[in-house]
């Protein structure tokens, strides 16, 4: 059975009391859309007993987009989320966004509700191919690509800003916390093509909750120089971690990580790309582990709704006494309708 958080509940709560209100002024259009993410691959590992080997699909995303405009300078969104992983069920109804959107003026934007966090939502565009994997932080769960809270968003030709205040604990479970995070995200457009971008993100994460008390904050710090013209992308990403997920434990760690990305257009319907990413998820307790991510592939434009991808991927793992490979090879499908 479905189950929906109460967050969830309060939060569609004050969205269908604003429709209620504002609607009766304007008629408001209402848009309808939806993504979905499906692969069927090859999956092998060295080195350990693993259940999920061999040719198997994974549902990776089923997203459903509904955007009301409310007035002129009001929208509401709400996106549903569900995977079906291999040898997994199917996970729960989330919603990845609902949120009341106003827009202050041409650059401005204030969000209420669970919306994108700036770092997250900025990098995943300038990376791309969010279909096969997402970037840095978000794939080695340093961060949540939205959360419950009030985001704020600025943007001009020379740079652009994103702060948000949010209740840290992300969209799989949002619920009421201690104490509110806080992200700030600067990008440089040095041309219309380079970026330089730097964000800073503090708090508890909701790891302080019930009887548990803080020991540490939370914080993440990242770095991203990119290029992206209409058909080249080229770009480096670095992030920095201190006690994620120690908050509320004795013992502190960190962790950071490298990505760097490129990729070709060199017809319109087929691209190239690549990606490598190392990291090391635990400085200070764990310091000989480092983890290696690479992806190789060619995607084409089969349609405007439909997009193929042929792709290699291989993840390595180290330690100390401890080497383990996964590799990973085929097709990659990103549907819109």
């Amino acid at each position: 059975m479905t189950r929906i958080n109460p967050l969830y509940l309060c939060a569609l709560s004050v969205m269908a009391a604003s429709v209620s209100t504002l609607s009766q002024a304007n008629e408001s259009p209402t848009r309808i859309s939806s993504q979905v993410f499906i692969n069927f691959s090859n999956l092998q590992a060295q080195d350990q007993a693993n259940a999920n080997e061999g040719w198997q699909p994974d549902l990776k995303r089923f997203y459903l987009d509904l955007e009301h405009q409310l007035a002129r300078d009001w929208q509401v969104k709400i996106t549903t989320d569900v995977q079906w992983h291999r040898q997994q069920d199917p996970t729960d109804v989330w919603f990845r966004h609902a949120y009341l959107n106003y827009r202050i003026d041409d650059q401005q934007f204030l969000k209420l509700g669970v919306a994108e966090l700036p770092w997250i939502d900025y990098i995943a565009r300038r990376v791309g191919y969010r279909y096969i994997e997402p970037s840095l932080t978000p794939k080695n769960q340093l961060a949540t690509p939205t959360d419950p809270g009030i985001h704020y968003g600025f943007r001009h030709q020379n740079f652009s800003v994103g702060a948000a205040v949010v209740t840290g604990t992300g969209f799989k479970q949002p619920r009421w916390v201690k104490q509110f995070d806080i992200e700030l995200t600067g990008v440089w457009h040095l041309t219309p093509q380079i970026d330089v971008a730097t964000s800073w993100y503090e708090g508890a994460r909701g790891q302080d909750r019930d009887a548990k008390d803080k020991l540490h904050n939370a914080q993440r710090w990242n770095l991203a120089l990119s290029y992206q013209s209409k058909a080249t992308r080229v770009g480096i990403e670095y992030s920095y971690n201190d006690n994620w997920r120690q908050v509320a434990k004795v013992e502190e760690d960190a962790s950071d990580g490298w990505s760097i990305w490129a990729s070709h257009r060199f017809h319109p319907l087929y691209s190239a790309f690549v990606r490598y990413d190392i990291t090391q998820p635990s400085r200070r307790l764990q310091p000989t582990l480092k983890r290696d991510y690479l992806q190789l592939g060619v995607d084409w434009q089969a349609s405007k709704m439909l997009t193929i991808a042929l792709v290699a991927k291989q993840n390595d793992v180290t330690e100390q006494w401890l080497e383990q490979t996964q590799t990973e090879v085929g097709i990659w499908t990103q549907w819109r309708f």
